[in-house]
């Protein structure tokens, strides 16, 4: 079948959203546990208001989930339908069988009810990453440390970083900065250079939002060391 037109109207009732999903089409799966535990798999079709088939996690390459695959476990499944500008769609249902035999598969609930929301320009991905930030002067080398904090989400075009609310602090708006990234694989820190477009104080914390500066070339190699993949964010 021909994919349609992939424009959708607000009106549009669950079967009509799915109806843009394609055997082949990864979707983002959120499993019920103690611990959270969300992966990608693949769909290979749906029988619309009855039932979608998904492939079960491959335990040689994704490792385990018999802790999650059972009957009646409750899912969250969350994915893209693209479009003139994109739109996030996300539904609550539950497994409804798992086999493993011929082929190892996920039978999951068809939706009643299906949220969606249009997708940023920039996908951000949550993070809590520790960071040292320092202010970059005129010259070089001549860096002075504002504060030590935590990234709390990113995208390749900027991120937004918490930090401790301190008496002295001041206004540091369109301030050139250097964001100094710890990592165990690094002889030395991943740096990001970037500029504070804003300031907002919190309760007890102080937030700033950070436009990076640097080539996209070494954004998209820091992004690679910190395993962090902005294809996806809903």
């Amino acid at each position: 079948m021909e994919k349609e037109t992939s424009t959708l109207p607000e009106s549009s009732q669950p079967h009509m959203k799915l109806n843009y999903l394609r055997p082949g089409d990864m979707i983002d799966v959120e499993f019920a546990s103690a611990t959270k535990v969300r992966t990608k798999l693949q769909l290979i079709g749906f029988d619309s208001g009855r039932y979608l088939l998904l492939k079960q996690p491959n335990p040689k390459t994704d490792g385990s989930y018999v802790d999650v695959l059972y009957e009646g476990n409750p899912v969250v499944v969350r994915l893209v339908i693209e479009g003139e500008a994109g739109e996030c769609i996300a539904f609550k249902s539950k497994i409804r069988a798992v086999t493993n035999f011929p082929f190892r598969l996920i039978y999951l609930d068809y939706p009643k009810e299906v949220e969606q929301r249009a997708l940023r320009a920039q996908k951000r991905v949550s993070t809590h990453i520790p960071v040292d930030v320092t202010s970059t002067a005129v010259q070089e080398g001549d860096r002075k440390k504002l504060a030590s904090g935590v990234i709390v989400d990113i995208s390749t075009a900027g991120c937004r970083i918490l930090f401790k609310a301190q008496s002295n602090a001041g206004n540091v708006t369109h301030m050139n900065i250097k964001i100094n990234i710890g990592s165990g694989s690094q002889r030395e820190p991943l740096t990001l250079s970037g500029q504070i477009m804003n300031q907002r104080k919190e309760v007890g914390r102080i937030g700033i939002g950070v436009r990076f500066t640097d080539p996209e070339e070494h954004i998209t190699e820091v992004f690679n060391h910190l395993l962090i993949d902005t294809d996806f964010e809903c």
